[in-house]
Protein backbone atom coordinates (compact mmCIF):
# COMPACT_ATOMS: atom_id res chain seq x y z
CA UNK A 1 0.00 0.00 0.00
CA UNK A 2 1.32 3.26 -1.23
CA UNK A 3 1.48 6.36 1.61
CA UNK A 4 2.52 10.03 2.27
CA UNK A 5 4.53 9.69 5.33
CA UNK A 6 8.47 10.78 6.47
CA UNK A 7 10.76 7.99 5.04
CA UNK A 8 10.64 5.15 6.91
CA UNK A 9 12.20 1.24 6.96
CA UNK A 10 11.70 -1.32 9.08
CA UNK A 11 8.67 -3.52 10.83
CA UNK A 12 6.60 -2.67 13.73
CA UNK A 13 3.99 -5.36 14.29
CA UNK A 14 2.83 -7.48 11.57
CA UNK A 15 3.59 -3.96 9.46
CA UNK A 16 6.74 -3.57 7.47
CA UNK A 17 7.56 0.64 5.86
CA UNK A 18 10.32 0.53 2.92
CA UNK A 19 10.18 2.66 -0.63
CA UNK A 20 10.67 1.56 -4.02
CA UNK A 21 11.04 3.90 -7.54
CA UNK A 22 7.11 5.08 -6.44
CA UNK A 23 7.67 6.26 -3.14
CA UNK A 24 6.75 5.18 0.66
CA UNK A 25 4.92 1.66 1.14
CA UNK A 26 3.17 -0.62 3.66
CA UNK A 27 3.10 -3.98 3.57
CA UNK A 28 1.98 -6.78 5.46
CA UNK A 29 5.76 -7.86 7.23
CA UNK A 30 6.89 -11.39 5.96
CA UNK A 31 8.56 -14.24 7.72
CA UNK A 32 12.03 -13.28 6.81
CA UNK A 33 13.77 -16.68 5.14
CA UNK A 34 17.71 -17.49 5.63
CA UNK A 35 18.92 -18.63 2.08
CA UNK A 36 22.17 -20.53 2.70
CA UNK A 37 23.67 -20.56 -1.11
CA UNK A 38 27.06 -21.01 -1.44
CA UNK A 39 27.49 -16.70 -2.58
CA UNK A 40 25.35 -15.65 0.78
CA UNK A 41 27.43 -17.63 3.54
CA UNK A 42 31.03 -15.93 2.19
CA UNK A 43 28.94 -12.91 2.05
CA UNK A 44 27.94 -13.30 5.94
CA UNK A 45 31.07 -14.79 6.90
CA UNK A 46 32.99 -11.88 5.14
CA UNK A 47 30.76 -9.51 7.14
CA UNK A 48 31.05 -11.35 10.40
CA UNK A 49 35.37 -11.59 9.99
CA UNK A 50 35.54 -7.87 9.64
CA UNK A 51 33.09 -6.78 12.41
CA UNK A 52 34.88 -8.73 14.57
CA UNK A 53 38.94 -6.59 12.69
CA UNK A 54 36.93 -3.53 13.62
CA UNK A 55 37.16 -4.14 16.72
CA UNK A 56 41.30 -5.32 16.94
CA UNK A 57 42.21 -2.07 15.12
CA UNK A 58 43.58 0.33 17.46
CA UNK A 59 42.02 3.67 18.37
CA UNK A 60 43.92 6.20 16.34
CA UNK A 61 42.82 3.70 13.28
CA UNK A 62 39.20 4.01 14.30
CA UNK A 63 39.53 7.06 14.45
CA UNK A 64 41.08 7.88 10.90
CA UNK A 65 38.33 5.53 9.51
CA UNK A 66 35.48 8.06 11.36
CA UNK A 67 37.25 11.15 9.89
CA UNK A 68 36.98 9.21 6.48
CA UNK A 69 33.48 8.53 6.64
CA UNK A 70 32.39 12.41 7.67
CA UNK A 71 33.92 13.43 4.42
CA UNK A 72 31.66 11.89 2.00
CA UNK A 73 28.26 11.08 1.71
CA UNK A 74 26.07 7.89 0.52
CA UNK A 75 22.48 7.46 -0.30
CA UNK A 76 20.65 4.63 1.61
CA UNK A 77 17.46 2.34 0.98
CA UNK A 78 15.05 5.09 1.68
CA UNK A 79 16.78 7.52 -1.32
CA UNK A 80 18.35 9.94 1.41
CA UNK A 81 22.12 10.91 1.60
CA UNK A 82 23.64 9.84 4.95
CA UNK A 83 27.00 9.42 7.02
CA UNK A 84 28.64 6.03 7.36
CA UNK A 85 29.74 5.17 10.55
CA UNK A 86 33.77 4.32 10.88
CA UNK A 87 32.81 1.02 11.63
CA UNK A 88 29.97 1.24 9.02
CA UNK A 89 32.75 2.79 6.16
CA UNK A 90 35.45 0.12 7.39
CA UNK A 91 32.98 -2.53 6.67
CA UNK A 92 31.62 -1.34 3.55
CA UNK A 93 35.01 -0.39 1.85
CA UNK A 94 36.73 -3.36 3.13
CA UNK A 95 33.96 -6.14 1.86
CA UNK A 96 34.12 -4.54 -1.56
CA UNK A 97 37.68 -4.69 -1.71
CA UNK A 98 37.19 -8.37 -0.90
CA UNK A 99 34.34 -9.09 -3.69
CA UNK A 100 36.70 -7.52 -6.26
CA UNK A 101 39.34 -9.59 -5.25
CA UNK A 102 41.68 -7.60 -3.48
CA UNK A 103 42.39 -8.18 0.77
CA UNK A 104 40.91 -5.50 3.50
CA UNK A 105 43.13 -2.65 5.04
CA UNK A 106 43.54 -0.71 8.09
CA UNK A 107 43.50 2.47 6.79
CA UNK A 108 40.92 4.35 4.70
CA UNK A 109 41.20 4.45 0.96
CA UNK A 110 42.00 7.86 -0.88
CA UNK A 111 38.67 9.51 -1.96
CA UNK A 112 38.04 7.95 -6.12
CA UNK A 113 38.10 10.07 -9.04
CA UNK A 114 36.07 8.12 -11.58
CA UNK A 115 36.31 8.32 -15.20
CA UNK A 116 33.06 8.08 -17.13
CA UNK A 117 32.12 4.23 -17.65
CA UNK A 118 33.41 2.96 -20.82
CA UNK A 119 31.09 0.06 -20.86
CA UNK A 120 28.88 0.80 -23.65
CA UNK A 121 26.32 -2.38 -23.47
CA UNK A 122 25.72 -6.14 -23.95
CA UNK A 123 24.15 -9.10 -26.00
CA UNK A 124 23.41 -12.07 -25.49
CA UNK A 125 21.57 -14.97 -27.39
CA UNK A 126 20.32 -18.40 -26.28
CA UNK A 127 20.27 -20.67 -29.57
CA UNK A 128 24.38 -20.69 -29.46
CA UNK A 129 24.80 -19.15 -25.73
CA UNK A 130 26.33 -15.94 -25.75
CA UNK A 131 26.54 -13.07 -23.51
CA UNK A 132 28.94 -10.21 -24.29
CA UNK A 133 30.04 -6.90 -22.53
CA UNK A 134 31.17 -4.37 -24.91
CA UNK A 135 33.23 -1.21 -24.55
CA UNK A 136 36.68 -0.29 -23.29
CA UNK A 137 38.68 -1.83 -20.11
CA UNK A 138 38.56 0.25 -17.46
CA UNK A 139 41.16 2.99 -16.67
CA UNK A 140 44.20 2.14 -14.77
CA UNK A 141 43.47 1.53 -11.38
CA UNK A 142 39.95 1.44 -11.34
CA UNK A 143 38.32 -1.98 -11.83
CA UNK A 144 34.68 -2.66 -13.40
CA UNK A 145 32.08 -4.87 -11.12
CA UNK A 146 29.76 -6.60 -13.07
CA UNK A 147 26.19 -7.12 -11.72
CA UNK A 148 23.35 -8.96 -13.67
CA UNK A 149 19.83 -9.66 -13.04
CA UNK A 150 18.00 -13.03 -13.12
CA UNK A 151 16.35 -13.06 -16.45
CA UNK A 152 12.42 -11.16 -16.09
CA UNK A 153 9.76 -10.74 -18.59
CA UNK A 154 10.70 -8.19 -21.16
CA UNK A 155 7.68 -5.90 -19.84
CA UNK A 156 9.75 -5.19 -16.90
CA UNK A 157 11.27 -1.61 -16.47
CA UNK A 158 12.76 -1.81 -13.24
CA UNK A 159 14.54 -3.97 -11.68
CA UNK A 160 16.25 -4.25 -7.60
CA UNK A 161 17.40 -7.72 -8.20
CA UNK A 162 21.44 -7.92 -8.77
CA UNK A 163 23.94 -10.73 -8.41
CA UNK A 164 28.02 -10.23 -8.70
CA UNK A 165 28.80 -12.06 -11.48
CA UNK A 166 32.63 -10.67 -12.53
CA UNK A 167 35.08 -8.24 -11.71
CA UNK A 168 37.73 -7.10 -14.36
CA UNK A 169 40.47 -4.79 -14.30
CA UNK A 170 42.74 -2.68 -16.59
CA UNK A 171 44.16 -4.70 -19.72
CA UNK A 172 41.03 -6.78 -19.42
CA UNK A 173 40.18 -8.02 -23.44
CA UNK A 174 36.86 -6.46 -24.67
CA UNK A 175 34.39 -7.54 -25.45
CA UNK A 176 34.42 -9.27 -22.08
CA UNK A 177 32.38 -12.74 -22.69
CA UNK A 178 30.65 -13.46 -19.60
CA UNK A 179 28.50 -16.39 -20.42
CA UNK A 180 30.00 -18.80 -17.53
CA UNK A 181 30.26 -15.91 -15.10
CA UNK A 182 26.53 -15.32 -16.01
CA UNK A 183 24.57 -18.76 -16.38
CA UNK A 184 27.14 -19.95 -13.68
CA UNK A 185 25.65 -17.79 -11.42
CA UNK A 186 21.89 -17.20 -12.53
CA UNK A 187 21.72 -20.10 -14.94
CA UNK A 188 21.24 -21.16 -18.13
CA UNK A 189 19.61 -17.72 -21.03
CA UNK A 190 16.23 -18.19 -22.02
CA UNK A 191 15.18 -16.54 -25.46
CA UNK A 192 12.92 -13.78 -24.81
CA UNK A 193 14.04 -12.96 -20.93
CA UNK A 194 15.25 -9.51 -20.47
CA UNK A 195 18.34 -9.34 -17.94
CA UNK A 196 19.88 -5.97 -16.14
CA UNK A 197 23.59 -5.23 -16.02
CA UNK A 198 24.85 -2.73 -13.77
CA UNK A 199 28.92 -1.68 -14.13
CA UNK A 200 29.55 -0.23 -10.79
CA UNK A 201 33.84 1.48 -10.87
CA UNK A 202 35.73 0.45 -7.84
CA UNK A 203 38.91 2.15 -6.98
CA UNK A 204 40.46 0.40 -3.59
CA UNK A 205 36.88 -0.04 -2.55
CA UNK A 206 35.11 2.82 -3.37
CA UNK A 207 32.18 2.05 -5.58
CA UNK A 208 30.70 4.69 -8.08
CA UNK A 209 26.65 4.06 -8.30
CA UNK A 210 26.68 2.35 -11.17
CA UNK A 211 25.99 2.62 -14.80
CA UNK A 212 22.54 0.38 -15.89
CA UNK A 213 22.46 -1.79 -18.91
CA UNK A 214 19.81 -4.02 -20.02
CA UNK A 215 19.06 -6.55 -22.82
CA UNK A 216 16.75 -8.95 -24.51
CA UNK A 217 18.09 -12.42 -24.44
CA UNK A 218 18.24 -13.79 -28.34
CA UNK A 219 17.17 -16.99 -29.96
Amino acid sequence: MKIIDIPQSGSVGAVTSSRNRSGQYRRQRAIPTQPRTAYQLTARARLTALSAAWRGLTDAQRLAWASFAASFTVVNSLGLAINLTGSQCYVKVNAARIAAGGSSSDTPPALPSFDACAITGFTCAAGTPAFSIAGTAPASGTDYMFYASPQVSPGVSYNSNYRLIATIANGETMPYDALSDYTTRLGTLVAGKKIFLKVVQIQDGMQDSGTLFTATVGA
